[in-house]
This record gives structure tokens, C-alpha cells and sequence, in this order.
């Protein structure tokens, strides 16, 4: 939500400053280098939001696989008085979420790390 408030305001201001640019008594090269100059301007903004999103759920993927191995591991340990079958689906669902954690972060181009294998 704050990224999206955040560009629409970004997306705002080049908007009215390219009109402004645009009704503003100044040559046509000068205009132009204005136009150019807010949109790059805008580029860089918007990267840097983006960079900011990517980090920011990278950082959420790592602690939901740190939760999820941890309640993993309490399942397979004091998990005895569940039914086999119940444990072993809930087991089951828990590694295809790991999967696609895994899958998400390998696309985000981060090296997916598990933390606990660091430690």
C-alpha cells in the first residue's frame, strides 16, 4: 500500500510538471530537456521503489521459511499423539510450500539461502 501511494504521487507530480513544461513559455530544446530530465528523474524513482518491494519480500520469504521449519520440526518431534495421516499431510503441504518459497526467491534473481543451514 505505501509503494502504490507513494507512485501515484510520483506518477503525479512528472504528470504535472510535463504540463507545465509543456504550457510554459520556454524553446522547444528547453522544454524537451525538462521533459527528459523529470522522466528520468521518475525512472530512478520508481527503480529504487521497486528495489525497496524486492528486499522487503525477500525478507518476509525468509522469516515464513523460518517459521514454517520451525513448526516442521515441533510436528516431527511432538507431533506423536496426531494421527500418522494428519501428520504426514501436514508434513506433505509444509514442503510444497518450502518449494515454492524456494521457486519465488530463485526468480526474485536472489540466491535462495537457507539461514538455518548457515548456522
Amino acid at each position: 500500500m505505501k509503494s502504490n501511494s507513494l507512485f501515484a504521487l510520483l506518477a503525479g507530480s512528472a504528470a504535472g510538471l510535463t504540463l507545465g513544461d509543456l504550457f510554459a513559455p520556454d524553446k522547444g530544446e528547453e522544454t524537451r530537456a525538462k521533459i527528459k530530465k523529470a522522466a528520468e528523474n521518475g525512472y530512478d524513482d520508481l527503480k529504487e521503489i521497486t528495489e525497496e518491494t524486492a528486499h522487503d519480500l525477500h525478507v518476509r520469504a525468509r522469516y515464513a521459511r523460518r517459521e514454517m521449519n520451525a513448526l516442521k520440526k515441533t510436528l516431527s518431534e511432538q507431533g506423536a499423539d496426531l494421527k500418522e495421516d494428519v501428520k504426514a499431510k501436514l508434513l506433505e503441504q509444509l514442503s510444497k510450500l518450502e518449494k515454492a518459497l524456494s521457486k519465488e526467491e530463485g526468480e526474485a534473481g536472489e540466491p535462495v539461502v537457507d539461514e538455518q543451514e548457515q548456522a
